[in-house]
């Protein structure tokens, strides 16, 4: 194992932990707060309950995607958390339209931090450290206890892998983490570092708001239907245009994966080309060791979509081929 994949070897075969405290996490309090958050994204956030979780889509009147988020349901408050600077477009969305409902918004993302733990022994490992974990249904979370301060704990796998997700005051960091370390470094706990991490996210095909997920993006072209668009909730904000795509069967472009043939990993924008004519581009790459090449999320046209079909790739050395694949793509 050399020293640069010690955090994602770990994060198949032990545990790892990674540190996404810069991602964005917004609490919505206030009693409307479940029809505010309804009514404005593309699940059916009036019927989560409390400890329950669910991904969504923010919309725009035109039905685009002004953000991806988590929404984690509290007794009192709702948790939406997205990726680093997604905010920028969904928090004034907001606010225009919290003027119509009871509800206040709250930016906590300075005040918190966030690790996420992944691997088949993250589960045994917040066990040792005190805490209690959630139900089995992805994004189910619980308060609870880790070296004496008060956490969230939350199952998700945005790697593909077995993994929850500790969220605290930032105040408590320092403690946190050393329970966390004492106790895991025993088990062969090692840290996953953000290129390591985004090669996982790359092969478990999760989308991240601002590089696989843009603004003028449809939602459907996401490829996260089940899990973050309903399809038999009341209205809501741009219901309009995603209920007319689902009635038609099918957007022009959708997420896929690509397997790259060669050593030479494509920056983000390379574009894929069939016969001759442009059909996608790379949105997220990374080199996989677990499939020893570069592999890459990519917005494909839905012809050249298929799992196995081969595209050019336009290298700056020149041009290689890559294979189309479903996701998730992980490693066997």
């Amino acid at each position: 194992m050399s020293h640069s994949d010690s955090g994602y070897d770990a994060a198949t075969a032990a545990v790892a932990l990674h540190d996404r405290s810069h991602a964005a996490r917004l609490e919505v309090k206030g009693p409307d707060r479940a029809k505010f958050l309804h009514n404005l994204t593309t699940n059916d956030v009036k019927r989560l309950a409390v400890g329950a979780g669910c991904e969504a889509f923010v919309t725009s009147p035109q039905g685009k995607t002004l953000g991806f988020v988590t929404l984690l349901a509290s007794d009192d408050r709702i948790l939406l958390r997205t990726a680093p600077g997604g905010l920028e477009h969904v928090l004034p969305h907001l606010r225009k339209y919290g003027v119509f409902d009871e509800v206040e918004l709250d930016d906590i993302s300075d005040s918190t931090s966030e690790y996420h733990l992944v691997g088949p022994q993250a589960e045994e490992l917040v066990l040792r450290c005190g805490g209690s974990v959630p139900s089995e249904k992805e994004l189910d979370h619980a308060t609870s206890r880790i070296a004496n301060c008060d956490v969230r704990i939350v199952r998700e796998s945005p790697t593909g892998r077995p993994g929850l997700t500790v969220i605290f005051a930032r105040a408590d960091g320092n403690t946190v983490l050393d329970g966390i370390r004492s106790q895991g470094l025993p088990m062969g706990l090692a840290e996953l570092d953000a290129e390591q991490f985004e090669t996982l996210r790359i092969e478990a095909g999760t989308p991240a708001f601002g590089k696989d997920v843009l603004a003028d993006n449809l939602p459907q072209e996401l490829d996260r239907d089940a899990r973050a668009i309903s399809f038999v909730k009341g209205c809501y904000l741009g219901q309009e245009t995603v209920a007319r795509l689902d009635a038609l069967g099918h957007v022009n472009k959708v997420l896929k994966g690509l397997r790259i043939n060669g050593l030479t990993v494509p920056a983000p924008g390379t574009p894929l080309e069939s016969e001759g004519k442009l059909v996608g581009s790379v949105t997220s790459s990374a080199f996989s060791p677990g499939w020893n090449s570069p592999i890459a999320l990519v917005m494909i046209r839905v012809v050249q979509a298929r799992a196995g079909t081969t595209v050019q790739v336009a290298l700056p050395e020149g041009t290689t081929t890559g294979d189309v694949v479903d996701l998730p793509m992980l490693p066997r």
